[in-house]
């Protein structure tokens, strides 16, 4: 049914949630798991500058997120491994989360996105929208949501 899983990863215990039902898929499956993180850039309004200012946030926030992301991520390869999947891909992108998500599972021709209900931008998301509903009203494949 599945031959082709994606997950997108930012770090947080949603994401690491909805990768360890991922691992499980693929391994019943025996599907390809691609997990991906996308990096934001900080294209924030002014107001938002303002705010991270006054919060005392910087982009070395921004990068300490990343590396932990990363770290996550490659826990998740070795679990993933680890269960036996055969085929285990890591992939960086940067751009907006739902687009750059979409992007990714057309281009490479993925057949379910498994994905956490919440990520780390809590902010980001009160503000424009949840990524993973944006990705499930979006995606042309099915598109699982874990809470």
């Amino acid at each position: 049914m599945f031959k082709r899983i994606l997950v997108p990863l930012d770090g947080s215990m949603h994401s690491v949630g909805a990768a360890e039902t991922a691992i499980e898929l693929s391994r019943s499956f025996g599907a390809d798991l691609t997990l991906l993180h996308v990096t934001s850039k900080l294209e924030l309004p002014e107001n938002l500058k303002s705010y991270m200012k006054g919060e005392q946030l910087t982009r070395q926030d921004l990068l300490a997120v990343n590396n932990a992301a990363k770290r996550v991520i490659a826990d998740v390869k070795a679990k993933a491994e680890a269960a036996g999947i055969k085929k285990v891909k890591v992939i960086y992108r940067e751009g907006k989360p739902a687009r750059s998500i979409v992007a990714y599972a057309n281009l490479a021709r993925i057949d379910a996105i498994i994905m956490g209900s919440r990520g780390l931008s809590e902010l980001e998301s009160l503000l424009l929208g949840s990524v993973s509903h944006k990705v499930a009203t979006l995606a042309k494949c099915s598109v699982m949501i874990v809470k």
